[in-house]
């Protein structure tokens, strides 16, 4: 994959780097198999499906799991390509991660990820940003912090994971599976028109079900309701451009679907604890350790 990745750090315990590949590219359904244990955050949307598994919309709100030399496929959602931030980590770190919410890692050493994919909170979203932010300002990053700050991404990611969910078993229901399918056509849609101020029953008529029964098995195949799953797509779009000196944070605000400025700067704030306005402050060199207080190591 080295033609589609920007390294962003490369050090003894761990790899950390930016990967894009536009949708016109003659790869972009293939790019694998994974070379490490990686964890993975989308910046754009996109469709994955790890081999013998079921698709997965990957978009902001989700972060990825791929064990060594995982095969996938890739499909197209966001006109924007496959843009997303990962972290590639030994064998034994990840399986440390994981014994202590499931013992049952040590018989699996070689896939030790049972999941495919999680939800990403939003500080730990916020987190991976910052941590990217600072590698991608600084030509002699500070390894002691890097490295501490990415082995905490990695607990908190998996910990949230087993929170929300046991390993899937490998057989599933008929019902089971239109739940999921319908939840995974609510989130490429949301993924294209997140921006648009849509209503529960526009949603529902273009995914052919009720808005009662689509608002029930959304929340329950995802944890959360459809409005907060399309905020926080939208939030995490802002952050790519919120740290930029000369956006408007107004205009930004309105393009994303938000009705005003101060609309928006509640939502950002509920979100990440900080205001726009502070984050763009504090996301320099000088700033990003006091900021990654946020997430505890």
């Amino acid at each position: 994959m080295g033609e589609f990745e920007i390294m962003c750090y490369e050090g003894q315990m761990m790899v950390i780097g930016t990967f894009f590949c536009p949708s016109s590219h003659p790869r972009f359904q293939d790019t694998g198999p994974i070379g490490g244990y990686t964890i993975v955050f989308p910046r754009t949307s996109v469709t994955i499906t790890h081999d013998g598994r079921t698709p997965v919309v990957a978009d902001p709100n989700v972060v990825m799991f791929y064990n060594q030399g995982q095969l996938y496929r890739r499909g197209q959602i966001s006109a924007q390509g496959d843009l997303c931030d990962w972290f590639g980590f030994g064998q034994t770190a990840v399986i440390e991660a994981i014994r202590a919410h499931d013992p049952t890692v040590d018989e699996r050493w070689l896939t030790p990820f049972c999941f495919t994919h999680g939800l990403a909170a939003s500080a730990i979203y916020m987190q991976q940003r910052l941590l990217i932010h600072y590698l991608n300002q600084t030509s002699k990053p500070d390894p002691l912090f890097v490295e501490e700050k990415a082995f905490a991404i990695l607990r908190q990611t998996i910990a949230q994971a087993y929170a929300a969910r046991p390993c899937p078993s490998p057989h599933d229901s008929h019902t089971a599976r239109e739940h999921r399918e319908l939840a995974q056509a609510v989130k490429e849609l949301l993924a294209r028109r997140f921006a648009e101020p849509l209503s529960l029953a526009q949603i529902a008529t273009a995914v052919y079900t009720s808005p009662f029964h689509l608002s029930r098995v959304f929340r329950q195949q995802t944890g959360l309701t459809i409005h907060h799953y399309l905020n926080q797509l939208r939030l995490r779009a802002a952050l790519s451009h919120v740290a930029e000196p000369g956006a408007s944070l107004t205009d930004l605000g309105l393009q994303l679907g938000y009705a005003s400025h101060s609309h928006f700067t509640l939502a950002f704030r509920r979100a990440f604890g900080t205001a726009p306005s502070r984050f763009r402050q504090t996301a320099t060199t000088a700033h990003i350790q006091e900021m990654s207080k946020i997430l505890t190591a």
